[in-house]
């Protein structure tokens, strides 16, 4: 996600936003990002100076638990970062003529247009961090500053005061240096393992959806869909995603009580669904029972198995690994080496199923591997040992 480039990135889109929006108002503006003095001094064109005069912590973040880690997992939040901007125009002529504040209107308007920095607006070929993958998009919202807080401020630049307006850059989240645990998962719950239960009303006449096993899925596995009533006509069982829509399954089986259907599609990425089942009759009544979470997982395909990994010349481990389905530009994507989280390092949009990490080599030995997309890991079980264990091949050797 960010680091402490992230700062330097969101004043460089700032600075393209306005740009793009100044071009068309004054004819050879420029848009700088330096202090007021300097500024002002040799200033031989219009211009519109982008000064951040002032960082804050954002309180609502302070204790927030980072992105991407789960219940149960530790990591340091990240720093939650205000960016606290003035706008100056700046012309050859008198401070407030009617150059300079048309200059200050086409940016207000501008920013008042394109309040929020979305991916596109950073420009990625400066190298300036992943600020674009931040989960919370950039705000930019006025600052209303009295004319005392105003007259300080330029007191405190000792240059000649122009009428300027103050913004705020809300939040810019740094991610921590300190690496994050995401311990295995437990294997056994209790003497059975089995979960709550739930049985639907009998005299109600609607189908119901009252639970999907399993819960998280592979591609190519069967969920079954339990309920009542899930035979009063042709069902369909729709899976939806928030970014990447709709995914209808095929079913394999149908019964009053279920319907089962196997997970694929092309369309299928890993991550968080839901679920539904939509009834047909006869007569072309359309029933849809409620909504259910279903987690698609990833699978870790790389052959053969377990990976070795080596130290580089540059003291990190590379490793490749091929996954499906396939994931997403945008998707939040880390390999967890044991308890380490380690992020995604290569990518090739729009949709990659050969992935590429780095991480700090700390020692040989054998780690566990699960790859995690948006919150959602791929197993780690082996599902036909009783007692239940690890897969053996699931791993990576360093040496």
């Amino acid at each position: 996600m960010s680091d402490s480039n992230a700062v330097a990135a969101v004043t460089r889109a700032l600075q393209v936003v306005l740009g793009q929006a100044l071009s068309d108002t004054v004819r050879g503006v420029q848009v700088t990002s330096t202090t007021p003095d300097e500024a002002a001094s040799g200033q031989n064109q219009p211009a519109l100076n982008v000064f951040l005069y002032r960082m804050t912590i954002d309180g609502t973040w302070r204790n927030a638990d980072p992105p991407g880690v789960r219940p149960g997992e530790t990591g340091r939040p990240a720093l939650p970062v205000v960016l606290h901007y003035l706008l100056t125009p700046y012309t050859n002529d008198d401070p407030h003529s009617r150059a300079a504040l048309r200059i200050l209107g086409a940016a207000m308007a501008a920013l008042h247009d394109h309040c929020v920095l979305g991916p596109e607006d950073y420009d990625k070929s400066e190298g300036l961090g992943d600020a674009h993958l931040q989960p919370e998009p950039v705000r930019i919202t006025p600052a209303d500053l009295s004319v005392d807080d105003m007259s300080k401020l330029w007191s405190a630049f000792q240059s000649q005061y122009r009428v300027s307006v103050a913004y705020e850059a809300r939040v810019v989240l740094l991610d921590s240096a300190r690496p994050a645990r995401a311990p295995l998962p437990v294997v056994r719950r209790g003497a059975e393992g089995r979960g709550p239960e739930a049985s639907a009303d009998p005299a109600d006449p609607s189908p119901t959806l009252s639970g999907v096993t399993p819960e998280v899925a592979a591609v190519d596995d069967e969920i079954i869909l339990s309920g009542a009533k899930l035979d009063a006509g042709t069902p369909v069982v729709h899976l939806t995603h928030p970014l990447f829509g709709a995914v209808s399954l095929v079913t394999t089986a149908v019964s009053e009580h279920e319907v089962r259907a196997k997970v694929e599609g092309d369309n299928l990425v890993p991550g968080p669904w839901s679920v539904t089942v939509v009834l047909t009759s006869d007569d072309g009544t359309r029933q849809v029972t409620r909504t259910l979470p279903l987690a698609v997982a990833p699978r870790i395909t790389t052959s053969p198995l377990p990976l070795k990994g080596r130290r580089g010349s540059d003291g990190n481990v590379k490793l490749k690994v091929d996954c499906e389905p396939s994931v997403a530009a945008g998707q939040r994507i880390q390999l967890l080496v044991g308890d380490r989280p380690v992020p995604v390092t290569a990518f090739r949009g729009p949709r990659e199923k050969k992935l590429t990490f780095s991480f700090p080599f700390s020692g040989p030995g054998r780690h566990v591997l699960r790859l995690r997309v948006d919150g959602v890991d791929s197993s780690v079980l082996d599902g036909d040992a009783v007692p239940p264990r690890f897969k053996d091949d699931l791993a990576v050797v360093l040496t």
